[in-house]
């Protein structure tokens, strides 16, 4: 009974907060000094809760009982990233606002029944970088700029049909300043560039297994070997303690076939590790030469409740990959450790993270890693729609904040040096992100 209740209530945080809050009024204000204030505040500071209907807690005023029992069905739903003392709240919470929790579940039937199937959000990113050199091509005479911005708008669609069948889209504009590089032609072009389908797929489930065909934004283990965007292909996901996922997909305008799994379990509570692989037969990017034949072993650990280690390591022996760094098993890796974070919903909330990382020439030459984990600047390699995990080695100090709801600031500075000459810096870069 309780999983049902819990499930309505969320799809009703999410999907239908404005229409639920028109029929809260009949419901009396909870007094000011009641003790369910200060569990509310309890759990909002451990991040268990991020607010009420609109996603910003109020604290300077009273709220109704209704209003209070939205916030605790919210709580419900992460019972389990909580500790036994805030477990103990949310069961107090719970007893406390139960007929407004069950009136909630009961409202929600009626609400379901009239809302759209059809849900659309979206987000904006401007990012400012500038770096202590001059990017420059010689073969094509390109001389850029120390600073580059960049907009990024991104618009997501998502439908369920019924209950198994659904579909997710995104649709991604983005612009940049002066002279950015194209990958597909080799070459340094002006202007903004076209709006593109980034993903767009149906899935169908049935039990724990699921497939979908389409267009997709993949992501395999932590980020090392693939997070790119506008892979045409098919998907298949199963298992629920150990979750599978295996993709056949090509990369759209370049004509490269991919075969990617994607392993994920949980070693405790706070550990989860993941096994990862990409390959490609392809000859077509080099002449004669594979490029990618990777597998990576990747772990995130809770160290404590305030922070997280995250790392991951990757061998490539494909042809591209040994003969470019002359290693028998080329490979990468990262480490990095994330002090709290920063919540969308929560203003003034602040992350503080270190990061390592090393990755020897060619094993990465599409530049399809995860940029959350291999950023790099924009005027030194390859732009935006992937991290760079290829020639370079060094550290990332970031910081992100909440300084509205919903608006977010990040700031990095990255020390970097390339493997061709260890001796000589490559790139001292900061990058500054409001989304």
């Amino acid at each position: 009974m309780r999983k049902g209740l819990i499930a309505k209530v969320v799809v009703g945080i999410f999907c239908c907060a404005n229409l639920v809050y028109a029929a809260a009024d009949p419901f009396s204000d909870v007094p000011a000094k009641h003790w369910a204030y200060d569990a509310v505040n309890k759990l909002a500071k451990a991040g268990i809760v991020t607010g009420d209907g609109d996603g910003a807690f109020r604290g300077d005023r009273t709220m109704t009982r209704y209003e209070m029992a939205q916030i605790v069905a919210n709580a419900m739903t992460k019972s389990d990233k909580a500790d036994a003392e805030n477990k103990a709240l949310i069961s107090k919470l719970t007893n406390e606002f139960a007929d407004e929790l069950k009136s909630f579940g009961k409202r929600l039937d009626s609400l379901e029944k009239k809302q759209s199937s059809i849900k659309f959000d979206g987000w904006f990113k401007y990012r400012y970088e500038h770096t202590n050199y001059t990017p420059s091509n010689p073969a094509n005479g390109y001389t850029g700029s120390k600073v580059k911005t960049r907009n990024e708008i991104w618009l997501n669609i998502q439908n369920q049909f019924d209950g198994k069948t659904y579909f997710e889209g995104s649709i991604q504009n983005e612009s940049a300043d002066g002279t950015r590089y194209d990958a597909a032609t080799n070459s340094w072009t002006n202007g903004d560039a076209e709006m593109q389908v980034k993903k767009a797929f149906i899935g169908y489930k049935a039990g724990q297994t699921e497939i979908a065909a389409g267009r997709f934004f993949p992501t395999i283990g932590k980020a090392t070997l693939l997070s790119t965007p506008m892979m045409d292909g098919a998907r298949v996901t199963f298992g629920n303690e150990v979750k599978t996922t295996l993709y056949a997909i090509n990369f759209y305008g370049a004509d490269i076939n991919y075969q990617a799994a994607d392993v994920q379990f949980n070693l405790s509570k706070a550990t989860n590790m993941s096994l990862a692989y990409l390959g490609s037969d392809n000859k077509k990017i080099v002449p004669g030469m594979t490029i990618y034949k990777s597998a990576a072993i990747g772990i995130e650990s809770k160290a404590t409740p305030e922070i997280t280690i995250s790392s991951e390591y990757s061998v490539n022996k494909s042809d591209f990959a040994k003969f470019k760094s002359g290693l028998s098993n080329p490979y990468a890796y990262f480490i990095k450790a994330q002090y709290k974070g920063a919540n969308p919903f929560i203003t003034g909330s602040t992350g503080f993270s270190v990061q390592y990382r090393k990755a020897v020439p060619g094993f990465d030459i599409m530049a399809n890693a995860a940029p959350p984990a291999w950023n790099s600047a924009y005027a030194w390699t390859n732009p935006s729609g992937g991290g760079s995990a290829d020639d370079l080695k060094g550290f990332e100090y970031g910081i992100e904040t909440t300084l509205a709801h919903r608006l977010m600031f990040s700031a990095a500075y990255c020390d970097f040096k390339t493997f061709d000459n260890i001796s000589k810096k490559l790139t001292t870069a900061q990058f500054f992100y409001i989304f």
